[in-house]
């Protein structure tokens, strides 16, 4: 049986343009156009150029108004353009609204969540000659500036608050308490890969919460652009569509997953489904 061909139910046009900066996801280009493009499946009329043209602007801005090579003067203009002028800052009043998952969306408002917003943080600041890795802390996303004095941490979530090691940790424990036991490897840097798909999964798990199942699909087509090697993407998503009543390509998806994975702990459960989908 053959796989069914996607996108399913993604927009076509955020499909493709995804595809085409998954290849380059490596670059902050491409990981802020394909950022744009999973936007584009609920936004109507976005362009790319509209988002990359702010952003230029952002870093024109900041240029016009440092006078020399001090890092530390273009580090402070970058953070009082942004965050002092601008305004940027995260949405808490509405976290959970999939608009500050939306780069498009987060340029206009400059709202966003932690992980949005630190995007637009790397964009600017590479544009000004800065290097900015994100940085996935358990349940918050911050930035690592590298210095000539070591890496700062900022935390574009609060307006562009700096951060040392221990702040983080912290934040960490304030979080989990017990639960999670912190080291220093959470510091680390994400590649872009990972930093895209946990933008994608804070949008797959609200359209899971609001059961938007379609969306859920769409959001679970991404992420097997992103990661075509991980078959429980198949599963997933053959058990979205057969919620959805797309029972051939469900069917298609199981079938494949099964005989990838013939030892899977649910395969009675599974299979019966499957059978009952093939009908």
């Amino acid at each position: 049986m053959m796989k069914p061909v996607l996108p399913l139910c993604c927009s076509n046009t955020a499909f493709r343009l995804f595809s085409e900066q998954a290849a380059k996801i490596e670059t902050t280009d491409g990981l802020l156009k394909a950022s744009v493009a999973v936007a584009m499946h609920q936004l109507e009329d976005v362009k790319i150029t509209d988002v990359t043209r702010q952003i230029n602007g952002y870093a024109k801005m900041i240029r016009s108004r440092v006078h020399g090579p001090q890092q530390q003067a273009w580090l402070a203009h970058l953070h009082q353009y942004l965050f002092e002028d601008l305004g940027y800052a995260g949405n808490s009043e509405d976290y959970y609204a999939p608009s500050n998952s939306y780069l498009p969306e987060v340029v206009e408002t400059r709202r966003g969540l932690p992980i949005s917003l630190a995007l637009v943080y790397k964009a600017a600041a590479e544009k000004i000659g800065l290097t900015v890795h994100g940085v996935g802390l358990p349940g918050h996303f911050i930035s690592a500036l590298e210095t000539e004095r070591g890496t700062l941490y900022i935390d574009c979530f609060a307006g562009g608050r700096t951060m040392t090691k221990e702040e983080c940790r912290h934040r960490v424990e304030s979080i989990f308490s017990d639960t999670v036991e912190w080291n220093d490897q959470m510091l680390r840097p994400v590649t872009h890969r990972m930093w895209l798909s946990r933008m994608i999964q804070n949008l797959l798990h609200i359209f899971t919460t609001n059961q938007q199942w379609a969306d859920v699909a769409a959001m679970l087509e991404f992420q097997m652009m992103l990661w075509p090697k991980q078959a429980q993407l198949q599963r997933d998503l053959a058990l979205v569509l057969a919620r959805i009543d797309m029972p051939k390509p469900a069917c298609m998806w199981l079938g494949e997953y099964l005989r990838s994975n013939p030892n899977d702990p649910e395969r009675d459960e599974l299979t019966s489904l499957l059978s009952k989908l093939s009908r």
